[in-house]
């Protein structure tokens, strides 16, 4: 941020820098060197030279270019060049015919006669490096503005695109959520009084407790309410056993990471009728993280799509906010259970 305030600044300071160079190098450097005495009139040319070639750098850079070059008409760029040297050439015969500047400087310097009055060779090669120079900086501006553009559509597109899947992830968790205490009410009231309390209260944390990024002792524990909001909807055949440890060195992590594996465990791994099986697994080593769920496997609901969001939108998260930090692998065991194991740098 403290960069970009003061980038303007700096390009300021470099242009004055380089004009100063040249201004130098034009009035004082070469002409010192000769070690004679010049006309008045010789320094009074240099600095109007001087201001022209100012006026050519910012006029090709802000104007020409940008209305030719970077518009795919190379062209009118060509023929502004063209003229640019024209009119300097024209200034310059114009000026050393009035003052006789050609032949002043041939007498100092110990010419007979100087070769070509009417083309002025240290003029047009000051107009073609001016011109040459302004070009590239303008392209380069452009290249940079344009990469800085994308860079920012790209980031602007990542940060709505995850807006909308958490969007999409909390929505579809409570939904399943209801459900399940909705059918605890028939059941069990206290229960069903319970799974209320632990749902107000992950409710709590995800309005309250959550930005951008929460941390992963609090992912646990949201982790850790939600099983048990199930585990009372759950029926004797199912077993569940998990092995999140209390103690965790915290760090930062993106809210609801975790739980949609989890989530599809009990979607897709229990069966009404047959013996079900959830087991869930947390370990840590530094700021490596590995998660584990493995379920039952039944061949019909875990076909079904319904339900898929959860793990579709976690692959998605995974990819725009840990690239190249994370491995996600989900597939049939050779147990038979389907398992999902994840394996993420929080650094």
């Amino acid at each position: 941020m403290a960069s970009n305030i003061y980038r303007p600044y700096l390009f300021t300071g470099i242009h004055i820098l380089g004009w100063l160079l040249l201004g130098f190098i034009m009035l004082f450097y070469i002409p010192l060197t000769w070690n004679v005495i010049l006309p008045g009139v010789f320094w009074l040319w240099q600095t109007i030279l001087l201001c022209l070639l100012i006026i050519i750098f910012y006029t090709n850079a802000k104007i020409v270019v940008p209305k030719t070059i970077i518009k795919d008409n190379t062209s009118p760029f060509l023929l502004w060049a063209f003229l640019a040297i024209f009119v300097m050439q024209f200034i310059a015969f114009l000026y050393t015919s009035e003052t006789d500047l050609h032949n002043k400087i041939s007498l100092v310097l110990g010419f007979r006669k100087y070769k070509n009055p009417y083309f002025d060779n240290y003029v047009l090669t000051l107009t073609l490096l001016v011109l040459g120079i302004s070009t590239s900086w303008a392209m380069l501006q452009y290249w940079q503005k344009a990469a800085q553009h994308k860079q920012k559509l790209e980031q602007d597109k990542t940060m709505a695109e995850l807006a909308m899947l958490k969007a999409q992830i909390n929505p579809h968790f409570f939904f399943n959520s209801l459900n399940s205490i909705y059918s605890l009410t028939y059941t069990d009231i206290e229960d069903s009084r319970n799974a209320l309390h632990t749902l107000s209260r992950m409710m709590r944390y995800l309005l309250y407790s959550t930005e951008e990024t929460t941390t992963l002792h609090k992912e646990a524990e949201f982790m850790r309410d939600f099983i048990a909001l199930m585990k009372l909807r759950a029926n004797s055949k199912l077993t569940i056993t998990t092995n999140i440890p209390e103690k965790i060195h915290d760090y930062p992590i993106v809210p609801m990471l975790l739980l949609p594996l989890v989530e599809n465990a009990f979607k897709h791994g229990i069966h009404a009728t047959d013996k079900s099986e959830i087991h869930i697994t947390l370990t840590q080593n530094g700021s490596s993280l590995e998660f584990e769920v493995e379920n039952t496997y039944f061949e019909k609901s875990s076909k079904t799509d319904e339900g898929g969001i959860g793990l579709t939108n976690t692959k998605r998260r995974l990819h725009l906010i840990y690239p190249n930090k994370h491995s996600l692998k989900a597939g049939i065991a050779p147990n038979g259970m389907y398992n999902v194991k994840l394996q993420i740098t929080l650094e």
